[in-house]
């Protein structure tokens, strides 16, 4: 855990730096896809994808928008804890349904919320639960007529607490500007601003009122190699940004 006073140098030295790049105006996307402003904006940082894949800059964890984004953002990804092993991958071959690209496949994409029942496919039903005397989060199944039909995944608060603390206990949100060129990508990053974790009981609070939304994404390889294995893009904990103040309380540096 960081001191405050080594977070407060860590923003400073963030902002100094964001600033330098800010000034550099659209700077073209170093790759392509979903993911190129935020690893555009970590190679202006002279942060290698490895250093990146730790869960913080010097306590701070950084978020990329481009502007007018209504995706939720993404908080963290967190696998089921327990003693079952693959239990997304017997979720999916159980209640998925088939693959677009290739029908012989299953694939799964759940929106779960702990407020309300959703669909995935025209069979199942999902939703959240919250047991607070078990001090665990399921994801709950449900047939078409809302009969629970499978509850056997879970994440313990213990589990979940570790992963928010440890990735988003301070946040910092960039926002870009973003064009196009033929088929290069451009990104003006222009605002900068930084949050700080309420509490582990707010989080699990969101999770209950369906502001914090749960996504499992299972898909296939289509690629040669692995063509037809699953592809896990895990599962994760997201909110929108115009809820981020719920979670955290906004820093007036």
């Amino acid at each position: 855990m960081y001191s405050e006073a080594e977070i407060n140098k860590s923003i400073s030295v963030l902002k100094k730096k964001f600033y330098d790049i800010s000034k550099k105006g659209y700077i073209k996307s170093i790759c392509k896809g979903y993911s190129s402003i935020g690893r555009t904006f970590e190679f202006e940082l002279g942060l290698s994808e490895n250093e990146f894949g730790i869960p913080d800059y010097n306590g701070i964890e950084i978020k990329t928008r481009r502007n007018y984004s209504k995706s939720a953002i993404t908080l963290f990804n967190a696998a089921p804890d327990g003693d079952k092993l693959f239990e997304i991958e017997r979720i999916k071959n159980t209640y998925g349904y088939p693959c677009k690209k290739d029908r012989r496949f299953k694939v799964l994409y759940i929106e779960a919320y702990g407020d309300k029942f959703n669909f995935a496919g025209i069979k199942y039903q999902y939703k959240i639960e919250v047991n607070r005397k078990k001090e665990k989060v399921y994801i709950c199944i449900y047939d078409k007529d809302s009969k629970l039909i499978d509850k056997n995944v879970s994440w313990s608060f213990d589990y979940l607490k570790e992963r928010l603390i440890l990735k988003l206990n301070y946040l910092a949100l960039v926002n870009a500007w973003n064009k196009r060129n033929g088929n290069c990508e451009y990104f003006k990053y222009y605002k900068l601003s930084f949050y700080k974790l309420i509490s582990f009981e707010r989080f699990i609070d969101l999770i209950e009122d369906g502001t914090i939304k749960l996504t499992i994404k299972v898909d296939i390889h289509t690629g040669e190699k692995n063509y037809g294995k699953t592809y896990d893009h895990g599962c994760g904990f997201s909110i929108k940004e115009e809820n981020l103040t719920k979670l955290f309380k906004k820093l007036n540096i």
